[in-house]
């Protein structure tokens, strides 16, 4: 009910797109960083990550640090996000324009919003898939009904107030998931005990070594060294460029503010992951301690199609979180769940509207854009209802996030770093290059599967990711180097900090 309110109140303050989308440029510090927290730390991610402990157990844990050390690395230099919010855009494909040409925006708009629907895809499903499990409701009507309604709440309050209802429901949301984030972490170690976390290693047949690609546990896949470097290829590129978090930077309010930004963020950033592995490492120590339980967990996902590895983190929390403090957790966690749905939807839409709507149809007004955003909301949010209930992932959510993702950073990644620090980079080599990215749908599952057993290959979604980052850097050099721009383009920004 209070996100309704708010995106009524919110309306008022809705005078034009840049309101809209990113509340003025007028974002300080604190707020910033508050919301940048909320929209990151959403509970696909708490979903994901517990996933991945329960898996491969401390073995996970080198993503949090990675993601970490990513995000501070670029706050200590200011890389690319100094220029880009220097430049006073309110998207990345308006940067595309500013840079190359209006055709670069429209194509790489549209790569961006077909990665990013695919990539929100199952976050919906993840979201219900926590409150059916840990509310004991398994049957897939349950699932199907919390979903809609889940939805339709986040679609009512962002439609109605865009960025600014957004980053004050970021801020009320980040609160009332910290406080529930702290809980369930007491929680889960008094539960299980530093015993218990140690019997993991010593007699579970935990994983421990990431470097390692043999999981002892035998809950999934091992990790090894050629995965470590395409997380660190993915998530390097989605520090700097992910439009969710791009949007927080192009809405403070100075490029100062938006380097400190990620500056500070990297300790929220290490916290988001290694919180939720904790939990799903508590929770494989929970079944690993009672072979019985374990056995029939296992024997409901193979025969239960609403219960997924996702599940097993949200079942133990049902049986170790007392009932009164039970409720406040899934406060918590739907809190979560919203704030990471209207920041998503609220980036697409807008996509849509100011970087492929705007450019094919000409002079428009502000209360035209405003209109478009509000339908286009609208129709991706039913997109996500139609995909997340029937797409069957066939990994683990982290993997699926991580291939999709690469739809639109692969190809990215050199067209805004090219532009923004290679004079000789062409317009004929970026859309070459966000081409390129559309390679990333063969890393999804299905396709990797007919990949293989059309020309008997063994590659995997791995390998299929640091190919398309390949084939799109060198795309995007190779194409600029023979097809030049007549007149070579320049950025008048101020200086970033990274030299």
């Amino acid at each position: 009910m209070s996100s309704i309110v708010i995106g009524l109140w919110a309306n008022r303050y809705v005078g034009n797109l840049s309101d809209y989308l990113v509340a003025g440029r007028k974002l300080r510090l604190r707020l910033a960083l508050a919301t940048m927290t909320g929209t990151e730390l959403g509970l696909v991610t708490v979903m994901y990550m517990a996933e991945l402990g329960f898996m491969k157990q401390y073995a996970s844990l080198y993503l949090a640090f990675l993601e970490a050390g990513a995000v501070l690395l670029i706050g200590i230099t200011g890389f690319v996000v100094y220029r880009l919010r220097a430049s006073s855009i309110m998207t990345i494909p308006e940067y595309y324009e500013k840079r190359y040409s209006s055709h670069v925006r429209i194509v790489g708009a549209t790569v961006m919003v077909v990665s990013g629907v695919l990539n929100m895809g199952l976050f919906l499903k993840a979201g219900s898939q926590f409150v059916t499990a840990i509310s004991g409701m398994q049957d897939e009507m349950s699932l199907k009904l919390i979903m809609t309604g889940l939805l339709l709440l986040v679609l009512f309050y962002t439609v109605l107030g865009g960025m600014v209802s957004v980053v004050i429901t970021d801020l009320i949301q980040f609160l009332i998931l910290g406080t529930g984030m702290v809980i369930v972490t007491g929680v889960v170690f008094w539960s299980i005990g530093w015993e218990g976390f140690s019997a993991i290693v010593t007699t579970q047949n935990g994983y421990f070594n990431p470097f390692d690609s043999h999981n002892p546990s035998g809950k999934g896949p091992g990790i090894g060294w050629l995965e470590i470097i395409q997380m660190t290829v993915v998530i390097g590129s989605a520090a700097m460029l992910w439009p969710t978090s791009a949007a927080r930077t192009l809405s403070c309010q100075s490029a100062e503010v938006a380097q400190k930004l990620y500056t500070l963020s990297s300790v929220s950033f290490l916290a988001r992951r290694a919180l939720p592995v904790f939990w799903g490492i508590g929770t494989f120590a929970f079944f690993a301690s009672q072979p019985a339980l374990f056995a029939e967990f296992e024997e409901a996902v193979k025969t239960n199609a609403s219960i997924t590895s996702l599940s097993a983190m949200p079942l133990f929390l049902a049986k170790v979180v007392p009932t009164g403090l039970l409720g406040l957790v899934t406060a918590g966690m739907i809190a979560a769940f919203m704030s990471t749905h209207d920041s998503y939807l609220l980036c697409w839409s807008g996509v849509i509207t100011q970087d492929i709507v705007a450019p094919l149809a000409g002079p428009m007004s502000q209360r035209s854009r405003i209109l478009i955003t509000r339908i286009a909301i609208f129709i991706i949010g039913a997109m996500l209802l139609t995909w997340g209930l029937w797409y069957e992932v066939s990994s683990d959510l982290w993997g699926y996030l991580a291939v999709t993702g690469t739809v639109y950073l692969s190809g990215a990644i050199p067209t805004v770093v090219g532009g923004l620090y290679w004079k000789r980079g062409s317009q004929a080599g970026a859309l070459a290059a966000i081409l390129g990215g559309l390679l990333g749908l063969s890393a999804m599952g299905p396709c990797v599967g007919y990949i293989n057993e059309k020309f008997s290959l063994g590659v995997n979604g791995t390998h299929l990711t640091l190919i398309t980052f390949a084939f799109s850097i060198i795309l995007y050099i190779a194409v600029s180097i023979i097809f030049p721009d007549k007149a070579p383009q320049t950025e008048t920004v101020e200086t970033s900090t990274f030299s």
